[in-house]
């Protein structure tokens, strides 16, 4: 277990069983770097984080115990830690490829590149939520982009900006995709305003408002971030828009992941069975009537129905991190129910949890001075009513009362 071996005077291999190699980027409090672990004959990933003045490399580790179990694909599994009075090293999987940041500006990203990236990677995001594993930085300093073109997560443990998680994340990496800026000014609800500004490399007018429409949805707090990433898989690709139709990519937003796929260590294929052709022809129909209605005051609100994920690859090491288990693909169609956001403002916390566990709803609670009693809900995120699925995060803050 983890928590039982950082339980000696010293837990530091590096130099002994993990070796550094070369750098890969220096970060404002650590670096990441190759290295070679001398034991097992293969190359790693060493991230390590300095500490300050107080901090414990033992304490820090022990934080780790259930993300470390995480094992996915589109994640660098924590393979083992090490540590010492002045830093903590994690050791992560290695994989083919490139940090995204140096790789941002190097190459020219379309509309049909960055759509299925983006919206694979919002899939993984899912795949962590279901697993407990949310607010990690999307940006692309924690991005690793694979030679097959797919991104995955590094740091995963830590919590990042609010600006560059979730949902809020994805839309601002699209975004600086398109733009080939650094970073993306303004606030979120007003992030659509860069796109209609520009040409977006290789989209028609008609996927440019497409996209526009559906990120507008998702800054004005009408679709939660599994409506936007199912949203983004069944926008009309460049082929289709080229020939007759775009009804059999969106036809694509329906199908699912066969879960009786066996796990493998090569890349990880997709295949999917199509659900009932009744629901499905309701779904695309909507879809399409969605996508091409003239733009008016009232913003229509997508529903979509959710598409699957990979499996992830079981990876194994006789080091100190918890034997994990394959993730199971936890976000395919028939364990997520479209539902709609309940209203918690008003009740006490305990009211609001079990309102929110009872549709199937993750959550999370803050504590903030306000004019309300102790205890009782002032607000929430999502919005109430706000389209959603099991599987969601909700967010809601929690008056602490005034002094």
């Amino acid at each position: 277990m983890l928590s039982g071996e950082v339980g000696t005077t010293m837990h530091n291999k590096i130099g002994t069983r993990y070796m550094p190699k070369s750098p890969i980027v220096s970060f404002q409090h650590g670096t990441m770097q190759y290295g070679e672990d001398v034991f097992l004959t293969r190359t790693v990933i060493l991230y390590t984080k300095n500490l300050t003045d107080g901090e414990s490399g033992e304490d820090y580790i022990r934080t780790l115990s259930h993300k470390a179990a995480f094992n996915h694909e589109s994640f660098h599994h924590i393979l083992d830690t090490s540590f010492d009075e002045h830093a903590v090293t994690i050791i992560l999987q290695s994989k083919p490829g490139k940090l995204f940041s140096q790789e941002l500006h190097n190459q020219v990203w379309t509309y049909d590149r960055v759509i299925p990236m983006i919206a694979d990677l919002g899939v993984s995001l899912l795949d962590g939520m279901e697993e407990l594993i949310t607010g990690f930085s999307v940006a692309t300093d924690n991005l690793w982009l694979d030679d097959n073109g797919r991104l995955s997560i590094i740091n995963y443990w830590e919590e990042g900006d609010q600006q560059v998680q979730g949902s809020v994340g994805l839309c601002r990496l699209m975004i600086q995709l398109f733009t080939g800026t650094s970073v993306i000014p303004g606030p979120f609800e007003v992030m659509h305003t860069h796109l209609e500004r520009m040409t977006i490399p290789s989209a028609t007018q008609q996927q440019k408002e497409a996209l526009i429409k559906l990120i507008k949805l998702m800054c004005q707090g009408q679709a939660s971030i599994s409506s936007f990433i199912f949203g983004l898989r069944s926008l009309p690709s460049a082929s289709a828009s080229a020939s007759a139709s775009t009804a059999p990519r969106r036809e694509e937003a329906i199908l699912l992941l066969d879960e009786n796929e066996t796990e493998d260590e090569s890349p990880v294929q997709r295949p999917f069975t199509k659900i009932g052709i009744g629901a499905g022809a309701v779904v695309v129909v909507a879809l399409g009537v969605w996508m091409i209605w003239p733009s008016s005051k009232a913003e229509h609100k997508a529903t979509v129905i959710p598409s699957a994920t990979a499996k992830p690859v079981a990876a194994t090491t006789p080091s100190s991190v918890p034997t994990s288990k394959a993730t199971p693909s936890a976000t395919t169609a028939d364990k997520l129910v479209e539902l709609a956001i309940p209203d918690l403002t008003g009740l006490t916390q305990e009211e609001a949890e079990k309102k929110a566990l009872s549709m199937g709803l993750h959550y999370k609670f803050i504590i903030e001075a306000a004019e309300q009693p102790s205890g009782i809900v002032i607000k929430q995120s999502p919005e109430a009513g706000t389209k959603g699925f099991t599987g969601d995060n909700v967010t809601f803050w929690v008056s602490k009362g005034t002094p």
